[in-house]
C-alpha cells in the first residue's frame, strides 16, 4: 500500500492557498482563541496586527466582521490579498499603527473580540477595553514571556478575569509497532493572553 502524499501540518485547504509573509497566527493557537472566547457568526472582531491575514481570513470564516489593523503597508497587501483570494467581503482593513494616540476608531463597547498581534500589547490594553461589550475578550498572540506579562498585568488593571495559556500540539508516528512522538514538531508558538471584561 503506498503511503500517503506528504500534507502540510496543522493547515486546511482554505489556509494552504495564502500566500507567507510575516510570522502567522497557528490553527493550534487560533483554535483556542476561538474556543476561549466563544466567537461565532453573530461576533465583530478587532484584529490589531494584519500581518499576512492568515487569521483574519480563519476570522472571517466565522465571524459577522472583522476590521483588521495594520500599520506596515507591505503586510496589508498581503493580507487584503489572501481575504480577497478566499472570497471574504466581511473584512476591513485600516493602515494605522495602533499604538497612535486615539488610533484605534472602534470604541463603543460593541465589540466581542480583540485580537492583539503586535510588539507591544500592553499598550493597547485600555483602548481594547474601550471597545468591548461586556464579557467581550481580549485575546493576545505574544512571542515572548515578558511581552505576555507585560500584557497580562496591565489588562489586571482593566479586565475582570485575566489568564495566560501556551498551547503545544505533538506530532506522532504511528506504526504498526512502535507508535511514539515524533522527533520534530510544532511546539512552543506564542504565548496567549486572555482578558474578559
Amino acid at each position: 500500500m503506498a503511503k500517503p502524499a506528504h500534507v502540510v501540518p496543522y493547515l486546511s485547504p482554505l489556509l494552504r492557498k495564502l500566500k507567507r509573509g510575516p510570522a502567522v497566527t497557528l490553527p493550534k493557537d487560533a483554535g483556542m482563541i476561538i474556543a476561549y472566547t466563544g466567537i461565532g457568526k453573530d461576533s465583530r472582531v478587532i484584529e490589531l496586527g494584519s500581518g499576512s491575514g492568515f487569521f483574519t481570513v480563519q476570522l472571517a470564516n466565522i465571524v459577522k466582521e472583522v476590521v483588521s489593523y495594520e500599520k506596515r503597508k507591505e503586510f496589508l497587501d498581503i493580507a487584503e490579498g489572501n481575504v480577497k483570494r478566499c472570497g471574504f467581503t466581511n473584512v476591513t482593513f485600516k493602515n494605522q499603527d495602533v499604538l497612535e494616540p486615539n488610533a484605534i476608531d472602534e470604541n463603543d463597547c460593541s465589540f466581542d473580540l480583540v485580537f492583539c498581534d503586535i510588539a507591544e500589547a500592553d499598550k493597547i490594553a485600555k483602548a481594547a477595553h474601550d471597545a468591548l461589550k461586556k464579557d467581550g475578550f481580549l485575546a493576545a498572540h505574544c512571542l515572548h514571556m515578558e511581552q505576555a506579562k507585560a500584557l497580562a498585568l496591565e489588562c489586571q488593571k482593566y479586565f475582570a478575569e485575566v489568564q495566560m495559556v501556551e498551547s503545544i500540539v505533538r506530532d506522532y508516528e504511528v506504526r504498526d509497532f512502535g507508535t511514539r512522538p515524533k522527533h520534530m514538531g510544532i511546539m512552543h508558538t506564542a504565548y496567549l493572553v486572555f482578558a474578559r471584561k
